[in-house]
Order: C-alpha cells, then sequence, then structure tokens
C-alpha cells in the first residue's frame, strides 16, 4: 500500500513538473526582444544602453532581450537600415528572429557647409524598412531634423519649424537651467559624448513622460497626411521608448 501510494504521489509530482516547465517555456516564448541600429554611433545608442542597463539591474530582462547593433560606420539612414539587417550574433541570431525590429535615423536636412542627408536617402529607408510580410516589418524611429529634438521635449511642446544647429543650442540652454553646476561645461562639440549622454538621461528621466506626450501630440497635430520627411518638428523616437518601458 505504502508503496502504491508513493508512486502515486510520484505520478502527481511528475505531472506537476511537466506543467511547470510548459509554463515556462510559454512565459519564455511571450518574452520580448528588441534589436535596435542607430544612426549615430555615440549619442542615441548610449541613451538606449541606459535604459537596458536599468532593466538588466532590475532583471527585468536578459543579456540578449534588447540588442544594439554594433555600429558599422553608417551615417546616412539606408545605411543604418543594411546595417541592421546584416546583424548576425554568434548563435546564428538575425535581425529576422527578433520580435521588434527597430531604426534609429534622423532626418537632418543638408546643409550648406556640408553634412545632413538627402530626402531621398531617407525617404528610402523608411520605405525599405517596410515588408510584405508583417513579422518582417522595421519600425523606425526618426526625428525630424535631430535626436536631440527628443531632448527638447522633455522641457517643451514645440511644433515650429527648427533645424539641428537650434536644437542642440536651445537644449544646452534648458540644460543649464536645469542644473547650471552638472552642465556648466556643456556645448555643442561635446553634448554627444558618453559622459554627458549618461548625465542628461539621468537629468530628464523624471520627465520622461512629459515628453512622450509632446511627441505623441506633436506627431497626431499632422493628421492622417503626416509626412516624415517634410514635417519639421516631428519623432517616433518616443514609441521605441514607450516599448521599452514596458519591460519595467
Amino acid at each position: 500500500m505504502a508503496r502504491r501510494g508513493g508512486d502515486k504521489l510520484f505520478q502527481r509530482n511528475k505531472e506537476k513538473n511537466k506543467q511547470d516547465f510548459k509554463r515556462k517555456l510559454e512565459i519564455r516564448e511571450k518574452r520580448k526582444d528588441v534589436i535596435i541600429a542607430c544612426e549615430d554611433s555615440v549619442s542615441s545608442p548610449e541613451y538606449f544602453r541606459q535604459i537596458i542597463n536599468f532593466l538588466l539591474k532590475e532583471r527585468k530582462i536578459t543579456p540578449d532581450s534588447i540588442v544594439i547593433v554594433p555600429h558599422d560606420g553608417s551615417t546616412h539612414p539606408t545605411g543604418v537600415l543594411d546595417n541592421l539587417k546584416k546583424f548576425k550574433n554568434r548563435y546564428g541570431k538575425t535581425y529576422k528572429d527578433f520580435e521588434h525590429k527597430w531604426i534609429v535615423i534622423d532626418r537632418d536636412s543638408e546643409r550648406i557647409n556640408g553634412g545632413g542627408h538627402t530626402a531621398e536617402d531617407f525617404n528610402n529607408a523608411i520605405r525599405n524598412a517596410k515588408n510584405k510580410r508583417s513579422d518582417l516589418n522595421i519600425e523606425v524611429a526618426y526625428a525630424n531634423d535631430a535626436f536631440e529634438l527628443w531632448y527638447l521635449l522633455h522641457f517643451e511642446y514645440r511644433n515650429t519649424a527648427i533645424l539641428r544647429d537650434e536644437i542642440i543650442t536651445r537644449v544646452i540652454e534648458k540644460l543649464k537651467e536645469l542644473d547650471e553646476h552638472k552642465f556648466s561645461r556643456l556645448n555643442k562639440e561635446n553634448i554627444k559624448q558618453v559622459n554627458y549622454t549618461k548625465l542628461i538621461y539621468e537629468s530628464l528621466l523624471p520627465m520622461q513622460e512629459i515628453a512622450i506626450s509632446n511627441a505623441e501630440r506633436l506627431l497626431s497635430s499632422y493628421r492622417e497626411d503626416h509626412n516624415p520627411e517634410q514635417d519639421n518638428p516631428s519623432t517616433t523616437i518616443y514609441k521605441l521608448v514607450a516599448l521599452l518601458r514596458e519591460f519595467s
């Protein structure tokens, strides 16, 4: 009798372990993963890396949940898209295997003294990110005119045209007003450095929801005829930030 009771207990425990294992597999399968390729080699990837580091510290993600593609030197939108599509890790995982695929690009209008992108290259990146298979679509987190517009929207709602240099000047002014000591040496030449990107992320974090709200309001103001290349200012960076916030 004791043995039969023991057999029943063994079978119950075995069945329970199978159910637990199945449940863990289901949880793992539902877990989001994200791959991101950035136009900038320092500031924008470092900004997103700060979010990733927080999520890792809080054990909300694993090291392979959110991947930032190593920069390959491409600084134009279609080059960023190509860099994402070329990604392959040591286990053979490619961009196609991630649930969420993103590129981060600037409109960065061409400047008389050099620099910037053509409208054609920017538009091609957005168009070519789309795929007939919805599971292979690549989302675009863009900023018109520059990534720093995302910083500015933490401080104010802006719906009048503004180019890169003016955006950066305005952001520097706002950051110095926020913390004169911390940002006393901040300027156009060093604002994209890793140390300042970390400081900016930390300082703006309490205002992140305001920035998301301002960016969403700004985008909705263009309604159905929205044109990312022409509509200055506008940005979808908030969509990527909101996605990453879901992990926490």
